[in-house]
């Protein structure tokens, strides 16, 4: 098929403006209009999964969601191939990473039904029939309205790898003594394979380390400590070492005919325009100063599901959510955001909670679909986001996923290696 030349370049003016969630030095690497909900992207089988794909392998991603505007949605999407610490787009044009014609048409499009919202959903495969990456490495995933570009309507990051080095992942204890009850921290194996085009391992093979799927504060251009033949080992860098955090804080909003746990009051409301249901969390507190939880959770994930009919997708109604976070005024009223899958993984203006003096309490109201939603609370730090309402503990069962970078013959970068690791 016929390749467009510069359907990706046409966005990249677009990435560097508005007010969307972005990189170290500007490129936007996340966005969700507002008429957007209910976002997943995630490996084919796993729908808990991190947007991380192998190239040309067995398993797509899954691109989900839904629009509730009252328009029968036509949407296009297509990638931008971008640097190994996502503060820029690369050089390669179009041809040099895709195959097929960009952008491919959103033409997977189903309309609700039962629910007091109506919406459409909307789905497809990467890569499609019409559309796929060529060359591994880190992109943004543009979703726009079909012969309009600049009328960009979802970003979000994904991972594109190839199995090329054997990546050995091993959780161990912090060097610090102060941080060994609440850090956990990485040592990475990267295994060249025989034969191999890096004259000069120590330099070229670097490493992105990520907690969950927090870009917020994974930790990217890792450089290595020692080189033993084809192993490149990475032990010291203080960026693998991270802050066990607490467990995700968890919303069960699978059903309307009970009060499930962490859930305040569900309401039907017959007037007005919106969700029929208003659903009332349970006033959040901080948990800086308390145990451990040992309540079960999806590792910031959300999963789209109700208890009364099969086709979840279509028949899942969207409720009226308010979230709730006691904080009385000592004097610091920092932004505080909603966080987690349900955000992008991102810092979302549309998640900015409001403070109630009055209340001393944080609130937030949101349209949110059916399901099981993990969250955080976070604040804005110099760095990106900080748990300031969660306790760090060293036993927390974090996620890691660890990324081997080198450079590619044009000198652009290359994903040749990944491995995740779940800390029980």
């Amino acid at each position: 098929m016929a390749l467009h030349p510069s359907s990706a370049f046409a966005l990249l003016a677009l990435l560097f403006s508005g007010s969307w969630s972005r990189a170290q030095d500007g490129l936007a690497v996340a966005y969700t209009a507002p008429h957007i909900g209910a976002v997943r992207l995630h490996p084919q089988g796993a729908p808990l999964g991190g947007p991380f794909m192998e190239l040309d392998g067995d398993a797509p991603l899954v691109l989900k969601f839904d629009d509730l505007s009252t328009e029968w949605p036509e949407y296009a999407w297509t990638l931008v191939h971008c640097s190994a610490d996502w503060s820029h787009a690369s050089d390669l044009t179009d041809w040099d990473f895709l195959e097929g014609w960009a952008p491919a048409a959103l033409d997977n499009v189903e309309s609700s039904f039962g629910g007091s919202v109506p919406f459409s959903h909307v789905s497809t495969t990467i890569p499609s029939e019409d559309l796929r990456p060529t060359r591994s490495g880190n992109y943004l995933l543009i979703v726009h309205t079909e012969g309009d570009p600049d009328d960009v309507v979802l970003i979000r990051r994904m991972v594109i790898y190839e199995r090329l080095a054997e990546v050995e992942v091993a959780i161990k204890r912090p060097y610090e003594a102060d941080k060994v009850p609440t850090h956990q921290r990485l040592e990475v194996n990267v295994n060249l394979p025989p034969g191999h085009r890096w004259s000069v391992p120590m330099q070229d093979i670097r490493l992105t380390a990520l907690r969950n799927v927090d870009w917020t504060q994974a930790g990217s251009d890792i450089a290595a400590s020692l080189v033993n033949g084809d192993v490149v080992r990475f032990n010291q860098d203080l960026r693998l070492t991270f802050p066990g955090s607490d467990r995700w804080r968890s919303a069960d909003l699978k059903s309307l005919s009970y009060l499930a746990p962490g859930i305040q009051s569900i309401k039907e409301s017959r007037g007005g325009d919106g969700p029929l249901w208003k659903v009332k969390l349970g006033t959040d507190e901080t948990r800086r100063f308390r145990l451990q939880t040992s309540r079960p959770d999806l590792k910031g994930a959300f999963s789209v599901y109700n208890d009364r009919f099969d086709d979840v997708e279509l028949t899942s109604d969207y409720l009226e959510v308010t979230f709730s976070l006691a904080h009385p005024d000592f004097g610091d009223v920092p932004d505080v955001f909603v966080f987690g899958a349900l955000s992008g993984w991102s810092i979302d203006p549309g998640f900015q909670m409001r403070y109630d003096e009055q209340a001393q309490a944080y609130t937030l109201t949101r349209w949110m679909k059916q399901g099981w939603y993990d969250y955080r609370y976070v604040t804005l730090s110099a760095q990106g986001s900080a748990h300031a309402f969660e306790a760090d503990h060293a036993g927390t069962p974090n996620l890691y996923t660890v990324f081997a970078h080198a450079p590619a013959p044009d000198g652009t970068d290359r994903v040749i290696g990944m491995e995740s690791l779940l800390r029980n």
